[in-house]
């Protein structure tokens, strides 16, 4: 198999996967905002805030760390103990973290919302902490064994898993908000246990303060980095809550489900392939045109999906969600470009990652979360979860370049930038048309619009990221592999 067919088949195989997992808070949408008010939305954004804030403060999460030193080892044993070695360091921090966040919920309830009553909430989501980083380092192994079937049959497990918890406890036993979090944990708890349990099995107990120390000094710098990233990307939150309301960050956290479709439908799978391949080529003559088809293969993938939820965004609100979620919709264009930028900020800096000059990363988060900042001291006071939408689209592109103007100077991958100014004129334009085309009623004629529009930006892209030869060889693939499945099934 080719590398290009090998990414999209891995890459296609994880985002099922992924987006099953994730696809609970939209099957559940409907019955959430039944249930549940704008500001009890906002609840849960926050609660998942102080979750990731934990986690990357104090759970010393390696798992980037990983694929590099996996690769660097020659023998099998030698692989497994960096397996082990990053996993049972990581559950020692990550546990420290859960106890902290937990022995001191009241006063974490108290700053973050205003209130003690959440602390019991701030204790059951703390557990969160230790389960999500078991669960994220036994999927990581799966990805490094090229297992996309097994990561793929464990996240449809635990998307049937939630979905029953949540219609029991929210629906069934009308927890509401309680029932949410007790669902979430239940099952974080059951399938963090199994994918535990697979990984020792495979890999052995074992611990190597060699490996250890390598890792750890690798990692220390993109766990600062993770720090200032999640301060860029979630205390929004935060600044809406102190200036506007929790209501506020309710519709923040919904128009957020759908503006970053395009990193959990599209880049997450997508790195999820590329993270452990991408040192791999690096090794190679001539890594170059790799690095440029990989990156304009996702960044045409990122704008066509995010064109997509752009146009059809309002529709799927105005559908699933009661009337008081409706405006969250005037967000989310902001944020996917946020998420697209993002994305692709990632892909650049993996010339930090090979140099191990990961530092650099940390220097442009810091730089980032300057500019943002400002731009949510500005913006949010006037503008509300809109505002903070908008800061945080504008200060990821001011990232993105960051990245790319030292990347060219360490380690440059030698790609060309034009397609990707032209992607970005295309969805501002998109989003502009969409705008003007907006109507409450659902005719066949203004669906028919919305189609048509989604279809002629598709073609744009497709021009704008591949020559010729690049499409027609693209669609003769997709073609025969359409013709042989018939003979497929026969077989």
């Amino acid at each position: 198999m080719s590398q290009a067919q090998q990414m999209i088949r891995h890459s296609a195989i994880y985002a099922v996967g992924n987006v099953s997992r994730q696809l609970v808070g939209f099957i559940m949408l409907p019955i959430y905002t039944h249930y549940l008010t704008p500001a009890d939305y906002g609840v849960i954004g926050l609660l998942v805030f102080l979750v990731s804030l934990f986690e990357i403060l104090l759970g010393g999460h390696m798992f980037q760390a990983i694929p590099k030193f996996y690769h660097q080892e020659n023998t099998l044993e030698k692989k497994n103990k960096v397996i082990s070695t990053a996993f049972l360091v990581t559950s020692c921090f990550s546990g420290l973290a859960c106890f902290i966040m937990a022995y001191f919920s009241d006063p974490i309830s108290k700053i973050t919302f205003g209130d003690e009553k959440y602390g019991i909430y701030v204790v059951l989501f703390s557990f969160l902490i230790l389960t999500h980083a078991l669960e994220l380092y036994s999927l990581t192994y799966l990805r490094i064994l090229k297992k996309p079937w097994t990561f793929f049959n464990f996240s449809m497990a635990k998307l049937g898993l939630q979905l029953s918890l949540n219609v029991i406890t929210i629906v069934v036993m009308d927890l509401g908000l309680m029932g949410l979090a007790v669902s979430s944990l239940i099952s974080s708890v059951i399938i963090a246990a199994i994918l535990t349990l697979y990984t020792i099995r495979s890999t052995g107990f074992r611990i190597d303060q060699i490996i250890a120390k390598k890792i750890i000094k690798f990692s220390w710098p993109l766990w600062l980095s993770g720090l200032i990233g999640l301060y860029i990307g979630s205390s929004n939150k935060y600044f809406i809550r102190i200036f506007s309301s929790l209501d506020e960050v309710g519709l923040y956290e919904l128009a957020a489900k759908f503006g970053f479709i395009v990193m959990v439908l599209v880049w997450s799978p997508f790195s999820q392939y590329w993270q452990t391949e991408r040192f791999a080529i690096a090794n190679t003559d001539d890594p170059y045109p790799s690095y440029s088809l990989a990156f304009r293969t996702i960044a045409a993938l990122l704008f066509i999906s995010g064109i997509g939820i752009v146009v059809f965004s309002g529709l799927a609100i105005g559908i699933m969600s009661a009337p008081e979620f409706h405006p969250a919709t005037a967000a989310i264009p902001f944020l996917v470009v946020a998420g697209i930028f993002q994305s692709l900020t990632i892909f650049n800096n993996f010339s930090f990652m090979y140099t191990s000059r990961t530092l650099e990363i940390t220097k442009n988060n810091i730089f980032t979360a300057a500019i943002i900042s400002f731009l949510y001291l500005i913006i949010i006071p006037n503008f509300g979860f809109i505002g903070a939408a908008l800061s945080l689209s504008l200060g990821s592109i001011a990232q993105y370049i960051y990245a790319l103007v030292r990347a060219n100077k360490i380690y440059p991958l030698n790609i060309g930038q034009n397609p990707l100014i032209l992607g970005t004129t295309t969805i501002i334009i998109i989003s502009i048309v969409n705008l003007a085309i907006t109507e409450n009623s659902l005719s066949a004629e203004f669906l028919l619009l919305k189609t048509m529009l989604c279809m002629l930006a598709f073609f744009a892209v497709l021009l704008i990221f591949f020559n010729k030869k690049e499409i027609r060889e693209g669609y003769s693939v997709i073609f025969s592999r359409i013709s042989s499945f018939p003979s497929k099934l026969n077989h």
